[in-house]
């Protein structure tokens, strides 16, 4: 697989992403979301993109070890800032996962499903995650890390490191793919989309994201004190996930989604 090549990714975007975002190609580091994070004091934290060909200290949600082996996969993080407050930037994960699915059918023809609130399917199996993390405030505005990881060719021997069904875009698609064209596309759709979710907010994403809903139908439970159990019934407008539960609808703006029995309940 070729490596990644920064130069090749900026000559490659759109004139608008180009001017904003600066792209950093690692060969190896702990979390691409940690180098971000480390630029929050500094100006140039909005726009600056890492991408990695390694990744030693991935993580997921909750601290999760992110498998990541190295020149296999995309490990990307990208720094942003909003005017917003952090309430207003609960539905964010949604929006990146509805942009980078529509990204994958725009350039791959891969119909890729969303499972609240982060993750992207394909057929059952998990095909990449989002991981946002919020650094604080600098000058009025709010910082917020980015993080993606997206399965290209994973190793066979993953299997052994990897306790849930995933899947890859070579076998999805039976061929190899360009992750430095893959790339290019991915920053040049999220740059748009941030500014557009920067004016407003997860409202243009709701359709697309409804449309692709993985657990809709199915019985879930979601962590929590207490938990919450039921059938999944869909997303708010504000991104919180509708869980039908035996004493009624109940809206869940925070936690992990895990299914009870493989299958549509509808």
């Amino acid at each position: 697989m070729a490596p990644l090549d920064n130069t090749m990714i900026t000559r490659s975007l759109s004139d608008d992403a180009s001017r904003v975002l600066r792209v950093i190609v690692r060969q190896s580091v702990g979390s691409t979301n940690d180098e971000i994070r480390a630029l929050a004091d500094a100006d140039s934290f909005h726009g600056s993109v890492v991408l990695a060909e390694e990744q030693t200290q991935g993580r997921g949600r909750r601290g999760r070890m992110w498998h990541s082996p190295a020149i296999a996969n995309v490990y990307c993080s990208m720094g942003w800032q909003f005017s917003h407050s952090t309430p207003h930037l609960s539905g964010l994960s949604l929006a990146v996962g509805a942009i980078v699915a529509d990204m994958l059918t725009s350039e791959y023809k891969v119909d890729a499903q969303l499972k609240w609130p982060n993750d992207i399917f394909f057929s059952g199996r998990k095909l990449g995650g989002i991981l946002i993390e919020i650094c604080g405030s600098n000058k009025g505005r709010q910082q917020v890390v980015i993080g993606l990881g997206l399965n290209i060719d994973m190793p066979e021997q993953a299997n052994s490191a990897i306790n849930r069904p995933w899947t890859d875009l070579r076998e999805i698609l039976g061929r190899g793919v360009d992750r430095n064209e893959l790339v290019a596309a991915l920053l040049t759709e999220l740059a748009a989309g941030m500014a557009r979710f920067g004016d407003g907010g997860l409202a243009p994403w709701l359709n697309a994201w409804r449309q692709r809903d993985f657990l809709k139908g199915r019985a879930v439970v979601v962590d929590g004190t207490p938990p919450v159990s039921g059938i999944a019934a869909g997303i708010d407008d504000s991104g919180a996930l509708i869980v039908e539960t035996e004493v009624g609808p109940q809206s869940v703006a925070g936690g992990e989604a895990s299914l009870l029995e493989i299958g549509s309940l509808r």
